[in-house]
């Protein structure tokens, strides 16, 4: 078994264990299960997901994702500011750059510990608002939309803690009538005119993470809709804030930017005893 390296990196809280595999360390029948083990916090390095840097035949490279669960996911906003802070400092691209990810083509920026990205244009009308769902005989009002990956999103009027969250989310995420594919969950409380607090209960990683970068934007676009919350909006998360901002164009959302700090945390070789056991 062979040594693999690697560096961690952190953005808004939510951590990345990252590998470049432009010239094949790992297979690609292997990066699934690899994912599993090295994301499994206590018995491994532990990560909310597995980020995995990839030739491009296009642009300066390509993204991959990989949940704990070991499922594929399409798109990461705070992990693609990770990859995009690697790449940069890998020597991969440049400050400006472009990439490509399940979800589409997506553009970075790296500014000093900021970084920021520049996600598709959202339609309107691809937007589902005013839905009902039923959980525990108890009704909840939610919006829907898809950045990449779905995302259901929940206004709270007041503070409710975690525990509560993760069995409402979960449940949510699970609801085969409404969600046939899954979701995320996105638990919003607006603090002000500006901004917003939001937990998120992440399909793939199956835990209120400490951050979610398309779960953010999605509550944000939907505070806009429906709060009239105007951008640029902070969005606070337990792991740090984020700034999102974005125009309006009528029936179309552009120039959608997502804005936060990415810190390394480590920088080595994962061992063999990390994902073999």
């Amino acid at each position: 078994m062979k040594r693999i390296p690697f560096v961690k990196m952190n953005g808004c809280g939510n951590d990345f264990v990252i590998i470049d595999n432009r010239k094949k360390v790992m297979f690609e029948g292997d990066l699934s299960d690899f994912a599993r083990k090295i994301c499994k916090r206590r018995v491994s390095i532990g990560a909310d997901g597995l980020l995995v840097v990839e030739n491009s035949l296009k642009h300066d490279f390509k993204m991959r994702l990989f949940n704990p669960d070991g499922t594929e996911g399409e798109m990461c906003g705070n992990g693609a500011r990770c990859i995009a802070k690697f790449a940069f400092l890998e020597g991969i691209a440049n400050k400006k750059m472009i990439f490509e990810t399940l979800a589409g083509t997506i553009c970075a920026e790296v500014k000093d510990k900021y970084i920021g990205i520049e996600l598709p244009n959202v339609k309107i009308n691809e937007i589902i608002k005013d839905k009902k769902i039923t959980i525990n005989g108890q009704n909840y009002d939610y919006s829907y939309l898809f950045l990449g990956v779905p995302h259901c999103v929940i206004f709270l009027k007041e503070n409710l803690p975690d525990e509560y969250l993760f069995n409402l989310g979960r449940k949510i995420r699970f609801h085969k009538k409404h969600f046939p594919k899954g979701t995320n969950v996105n638990f919003v409380k607006v603090e002000n005119n500006n901004t917003l607090f939001v937990k998120t209960y992440e399909r793939g990683v199956e835990e209120i993470t400490l951050s979610c970068g398309t779960g953010s934007l999605s509550s944000a676009i939907i505070s806009y809709l429906d709060k009239n919350i105007n951008p640029p909006i902070k969005v606070k998360t337990k792991g740090g804030t984020l700034t999102i901002d974005f125009t309006r164009d009528k029936n179309i959302f552009k120039n959608i930017l997502l804005l936060g700090d990415v810190k390394i945390i480590a920088r080595g070789e994962l061992l063999p005893q990390s994902y073999n056991y």
